[in-house]
Order: structure tokens, then sequence, then C-alpha cells
């Protein structure tokens, strides 16, 4: 008897070994100090303690487990010999929670931090108080594929120039297939084709401002869906509203810029175009065309309005490949649709045709760190990213596990799928819900949107067309480059005058007024309201940067 429990034992433990090597993609093992990774890559040290790293991101699922919840993450827990404890932060108090955490010390060791002109002054602070781990002069040598990712941001050497020193690590959003430079957002208005044809607008490629308000009019007053009470023409929360209505016709409408006509700084919130964006904005209140209740929407309950309750009848906002699948694959389950009869995307450009932004960066959001955090930790982080800095790593984080999510063609640039037919890959439902919200990635997955096999054809190909439209449907004048003397100066009265919040500015302006001359009337007592903060850093950068 004993003889047969020890050879069941022996096959068990057989059969488990290979079914581990099966579902793994290297011979990484936690606390063995692993030197086999998958396409050679190699670590700068061994991992034999055991590490806890405490992140914070947005797009966390509270309550999932990052060590063990999915074959992504533990791969990754048993490779570094690492636990992963994740706080999420939401989209609307992304910034303002980092800055108190920070501001009194109490940061995660790894943070993800939205770095834009307006959080710059945040930024600038962090360092000048030495709240931030700065990168070891060394490291471009020590971690040669990160730092060949940090040169494609154009954020990361402006920023280092900037500071002296490396305290930022910015994850591109294009490596080897930037599209076009300067660089258009993706950002979209996915609509519904069929209610569009049901009320006889044009189902085009790119639509004006004005043209999306007529739509939402038109939904508005036929209801194709029959919804009554519940029907949402257009749904958008505060700031993609105002990027809908204002920064599709000036993209200095919240930010300082160089007048190019008399080569004077200018405060964009006070320019006539940003009150034509606002009139825009408001008509789309006050007629209905937009959700009366859009102040009140946060997280993505705009974008759930569309894709799952499928009250709206369009939306402006992200639009990249993931989230346009995602919208189809909800018509098809929740809504019992057919997406190609139903979903459309197309570009949204200004009443003067072209389309308008400033060079959004080769860049979405940045890697910091708590400047307490341990140099094993910290080096094993770095460590980390720079794996996934690598082919063979990023291609985990887009397509799954080698020979279980995905194999190589004929070729090797060709990549097959084995993901069942309408599987996701990352998100709350998909195989490794870990993949979204862990935060080790460097590198954006929008590198591979146009090839990644997992999202279908007709998304692929629309990613790649709006990338396309924006470009020829501009100017050097209405898709700017980067001001980067602008972009990072700072002072004590620049600091105070970023502090105003314009999505909430400007949507109390909209809900205020009474008509258009009113709105008006409002703008200017706003404008002239704000001068105290804004007038000083005018005079310095008029005085200082010309």
């Amino acid at each position: 008897m004993k003889k047969v429990v020890l050879v069941f034992m022996v096959i068990f433990i057989t059969i488990g070994i290979i079914a581990c090597k099966k579902g793994d993609t290297s011979s990484a093992k936690a606390g063995t100090g692993v030197t086999e990774f998958p396409g050679g890559w190699k670590p700068t040290h061994d991992y034999k303690n055991n590490l806890t790293f405490a992140i914070a991101n947005v797009g966390v699922t509270e309550g999932y487990d990052y060590t063990n919840g999915d074959a992504y993450v533990r791969w990754f827990a048993n490779a570094f010999n690492a636990k992963f404890e994740l706080t999420g932060m939401g989209w609307d108090n992304w910034t303002e929670l980092l800055r108190i955490w920070i501001s009194s010390g109490d940061m995660p060791d790894v943070a993800i931090f939205d770095y834009t002109q307006q959080t710059h002054p945040d930024a600038a602070s962090w360092v000048e108080q030495g709240l931030l781990k700065k990168l070891p002069d060394n490291w471009k040598q020590r971690w040669p594929n990160l730092a060949r990712v940090f040169e494609k941001t154009t954020l990361g050497p402006q920023l280092e120039k900037s500071y002296g020193g490396t305290y930022f690590l910015p994850r591109s959003r294009f490596d080897l297939n930037l599209p076009h430079y300067p660089l258009p957002d993706h950002v979209s208005f996915v609509f519904r084709k069929d209610w569009a044809e049901a009320v006889g607008f044009p189902v085009k490629d790119v639509y004006k401002t004005s043209e999306i308000i007529q739509y939402g009019q038109l939904i508005a007053q036929h209801d194709p869906g029959k919804l009554g009470a519940k029907l949402v023409p257009i749904s958008n929360r505060p700031n993609w509203a105002m990027r809908l209505f204002m920064l599709s016709n000036f993209q200095h409408m919240s930010t300082f810029y160089k007048d190019k006509k008399d080569g004077k700084y200018k405060w964009g919130p006070a320019a006539d175009e940003t009150l034509a964006g606002l009139k825009l904005f408001y008509r789309a209140y006050s007629t209905g065309a937009l959700n009366r209740e859009f102040y009140t929407l946060k997280g993505e309950e705009d974008y759930d309005q569309f894709r799952v309750s499928g009250v709206s009848g369009g939306f402006y906002g992200e639009a990249t490949t993931y989230h346009l699948q995602m919208a189809r694959q909800s018509f098809d389950k929740n809504l019992g649709l057919k997406p190609d009869d139903c979903i459309a995307v197309a570009t949204i450009v200004g009443e003067d045709g072209y389309y308008h932004l400033e060079d959004l960066i080769n860049y979405w959001g940045v890697h910091l760190f708590n400047p307490k955090i341990s140099n094993e930790k910290f080096e094993r982080w770095l460590d980390m990213l720079d794996f996934v800095a690598t082919d063979p790593g990023f291609y985990m984080g887009n397509f799954g596990l080698e020979g279980i999510d995905w194999k190589r063609g004929n070729s090797p640039d060709e990549i097959i799928s084995l993901l069942p037919p309408g599987m996701d890959l990352a998100g709350p439902t998909g195989k490794y819900p870990s993949i979204l919200g862990f935060g080790n990635n460097i590198k954006q997955g929008d590198d591979l949107s146009f090839i990644n096999p997992n999202f279908e054809p007709w998304v692929r190909a629309a990613s790649k067309r709006l990338y396309d439209d924006r470009s020829r449907l501009s100017t050097p004048d209405t898709l700017t480059e980067i001001d980067w003397p602008l972009f990072y100066y700072d002072s004590p009265a620049r600091r105070r005058a970023g502090t105003l919040d314009f999505q909430v500015e400007y949507a109390n302006l909209v809900t205020r007024a009474t008509s258009e001359a009113n709105l008006e009337q409002l703008w200017k007592a706003w404008v002239t309201a704000q001068m105290p903060i804004i007038q000083p850093a005018l005079d310095e950068l008029n005085s200082k940067l010309r």
C-alpha cells in the first residue's frame, strides 16, 4: 500500500511540475536569483529577499490579489520574488491624492503621476523639497532598455535637463510605431451609428463641434431608442465635455501660450477663442444635446451610459483600441446588439475645420518614488521596468504568455492570438485583470495597437484612421509643438496661477448662465476675478522667457 501511495505521489508531483512549466515562459522561480528570462534578459542583482511593493495607480480593481490573482502577475511575483500591494486612485482625484500623500511624506514606494503642464508646479515643488527619490547618475548604463524608452518619451530628457537629474520615468505611448509628430490624441467621439441613420444624421469620419451638437439635438427630439426619460443624447462628465466643446476649437483654452502674432505670452482662458468654445458648450447643455446632469458624473459613468446601459447616443472620451473593443463587446454581451450595425467612431475638429491640440507628447503617466524606498527595492523595480521595456516583456503585457495566449507566425513580426474569440486579455473581465492596474509598464499598448491580434480588424483599422485623419486635418498653428521653456518654467507666481480646476470653473459658468449674452458677462467677470493671480505669472513669462 505504501508503494502504491508513493507511486501516485511521484506521478502527481511530476504532472504538477509539467503543468507549471507549460504555463510559464521562463525558468523563473521565487527566491532563487533568477538568471533565465525570455529573450536572455539578465537581472542586475540577485533576488534572494522577498520584497513587498506598495504601489499607487489608477485603474486598480479594488480587492484584487495583485500577487496571486492571475497567471500574469504571478509570473512577475515569482520571477522578481516580490509581493505587490496596490492602492487605487480615482480618475477624478488622482493628482489630489498624490499631492496629499507626497507632501505629508506618506506616499507608497512607487506611484504613477499624471505629469502635465498644469501639474508641473506640484512636481517641481516635490523635487525642491526632497520628497522624491532621484535615480543614480549611472542609471542609463545599468538599465539600458529602460533608458532607450526614456529617450523616446521626449518629456523624460526635457525634465532631466530641467532638474539636473532624473526623478521621473515617463511611460511612452509609442516606441517603434510612433504615427505622427506632433502627436495627436486618441480621444474620439464614439456614437450610435444606427440612431444617427434613424434620425437622418450623416455617418462620417470627421465632425465639427457644432455638428455633434446637432446630432445630440436630433437624438433628443426623435428618441430613436424609445427610452423616454432615460435617454441621454450625449453623455460626458465635466472634463470630457470641456474638451469636446472647447479644446477641440482652441488648444490653449486652459494654458499660457505664446501668441505668434506679437510674440507675447498670454493666458488662454481669457482669449476670444475660449469664449467661442464656451458658447458651444453652453449651447449643447441648454438645448439638451448634452446630459443635463453632466456635472454629477464621475469615474466612467458617462462611458457606461453608452456601452453598458445603452441609454446614451454617444460620448467623447477614451477611444484607444482597447476601449473601442470593450464597447463593441459590451454591445454584444450586455445589449444584445451587433456592434457593426450600432457603433461608429469619429474625429472632432473645430469650427474652422482643423484638428486642435498641443502636442500630446509621447508619454502618459510617470513613475515616481518615495525617497525612503530601500535601494534593494528601488533597484528591483527598475529591473522590472528594464525587463518590460524589452520586446518579450512588452509582449507579455499586450499579448499574454507565449505559447498559451499567443504564438509567432511565419515571420518574427507576425503574432497569432490563441485567446478564445471574444475573450479580453486585460481589464476586470479579462483573462488577466492584473495587467491594467499593476503599474509595472514603461510602454503603453498604443505602440502595438495597429497590429495587436487580440483586437478586431475593424478596431485596429479605425485606430490607425483616427491618427491619420488628425495629422491630415491639422496645421502647425492648430496641432502645435510644445514650448518647453514655458512647460517647465517654475516660480511661486506660476504655481499660484496653476491652482484653477478648469473643468469645474467652466462647468460652473455653463450651468449658471441664462443665455449666451449672460454667459459672456459671467466669463468676463470670471477672467477679471482671476487676474490678480494670473497677471504676475504673465509678467514673469514675458520678462524672462522672451
